[in-house]
């Protein structure tokens, strides 16, 4: 496949978003002089799961529908096996069973994962299912391990597009990212000091009748009402659900409309 000039342009903002990434967890390492540098999540889950030679052996665990004292009970009980753990936001892929463990294919200690099956179970009361060949990209490096719990009794939305991306924002550059915990994030770029710099909005949403209402932190709200519609790109006319604000925020990226293209 060829790609034009034309189609690098598109990648454009994917590469200021990485590149301001990188910047900034480079940046706050430098300014701290107390404590580790703090990396952005991905970043660290990255570092971890490659650098693990020679490191402690780590159980990742990724929870859905629990409450924090649940999760809390549950990182105590994987603590007292004598491996780290460590909490990741990452979302659970639909296709995993409730109760998942992800391990190295040339992990070896069978009776340890009999004790991790077994602790799992009896918190969970569902089977383990063992996964050794990173199925949905999720793999581990040497002795490192993933865990994934899901509560199949919790009420969780699911939005049909965990991610959209800011549209008619020509100054500004935005993503949004739906969690099925009922939370979201924007992240988008501003301009301070003639430098760009990455800057976060969180709170909770909502979906009712077409409509994706936004409750930020701050107790300020925003509406972004659903449509359908077909967008002009490079592949040629491609669907796209767009979704557009109803009522003025103070923060103008919250103005934006926000869509997801699907590509073929």
């Amino acid at each position: 496949m060829v790609i034009s000039p034309a189609n690098l342009l598109l990648l454009r903002p994917l590469f200021q978003r990485l590149f301001l990434v990188f910047k900034n967890d480079f940046l706050s390492a430098e300014r701290r002089s107390v404590g580790r540098p703090r990396l952005s999540a991905g970043l660290v889950i990255a570092a971890a799961f490659i650098v693990s030679g020679c490191s402690t052996p780590t159980l990742y665990l990724t929870t859905e529908g629990y409450s924090e004292t649940q999760q809390a009970d549950l990182r105590r009980q994987l603590e007292a096996l004598d491996y780290a753990v460590e909490t990741t936001r990452i979302e659970i892929p639909e296709a995993f069973p409730d109760t998942t463990i992800s391990v190295n294919p040339a992990f070896s200690d069978i009776q340890f994962l009999e004790r991790l099956a077994a602790l799992l179970e009896d918190k969970t009361q569902a089977a383990v299912h063992s996964m050794r060949f990173g199925e949905g990209n999720h793999a581990y490096f040497g002795k490192n391990i993933g865990i994934y719990v899901r509560n199949p009794e919790s009420k969780q939305q699911r939005f049909a597009n965990p991610f959209l991306r800011s549209a008619q924002c020509p100054q500004q550059d935005g993503l949004l990212k739906i969690s099925n915990d009922g939370s979201f994030q924007l992240e988008f770029v501003y301009y301070a000091d003639d430098e760009q710099n990455l800057h976060y909005l969180n709170g909770l949403w909502r979906w009712h009748e077409s409509t994706l209402s936004l409750v930020f932190s701050d107790g300020s709200e925003q509406h972004l009402q659903h449509r359908r519609s077909e967008v002009a790109t490079y592949q040629g006319m491609c669907p796209t659900d767009i979704y557009t604000p109803i009522h003025d925020h103070s923060e103008a990226i919250v103005n934006c409309a926000y869509q997801v293209i699907h590509m073929r």
